[in-house]
């Protein structure tokens, strides 16, 4: 398990009305903002917060439950907005994208090693997302496996003739 993950079981831990740690399961679209509640709280850093909300919210499922006017949570699971019509557009397209190249694995919803080269160029940013941006340094890069360079590797010999 990576640290994003020991981070999203620890939040499904504490705020289970907001948070899911099983990724397979329906997820809420929770506020705008949320990761300065988490950090105002002590729970994570900014930059824990920022990673964290950044793999809970690439996550297929959390995608698929940000449909125009849905209700968005707080850290109790209480009510704060709505979803934006351009959010749900956003997610929809990125949702058919996905089931579209088959890339979404069926136990975590994250992209396959293959699919990681080629659409790291087309990556995406959710509206949770930019607005962390705002709120913090610029975050280095998650490192990849070497299972995973290899992969990407491969996929590029196969991508590029010669």
């Amino acid at each position: 398990m990576t640290k994003n993950h020991n981070f999203v079981a620890m939040l499904a831990g504490r705020f289970p009305k907001t948070f899911v740690a099983d990724s397979s399961k329906p997820h809420k679209p929770v506020k705008l903002g949320i990761d300065r509640d988490l950090v105002a709280l002590g729970v994570l850093d900014e930059t824990s917060a920022a990673m964290t909300l950044r793999h809970y919210c690439n996550r297929l499922m959390y995608r698929r439950s940000l449909v125009a006017g849905a209700v968005r949570v707080d850290l109790n699971g209480r009510a704060t907005g709505e979803v934006a019509a351009g959010h749900a557009e956003h997610a929809q397209r990125i949702v058919a994208r996905i089931e579209a190249s088959g890339a979404a694995e069926a136990s975590d919803g994250r992209y396959t090693t293959e699919k990681i080269a080629t659409d790291a160029e087309r990556a995406v940013e959710t509206p949770e997302m930019r607005v962390a941006a705002q709120t913090r340094h610029e975050l280095p890069k998650e490192r990849l496996g070497l299972s995973e360079l290899r992969a990407a590797a491969r996929a590029r010999r196969v991508a590029v003739p010669g």
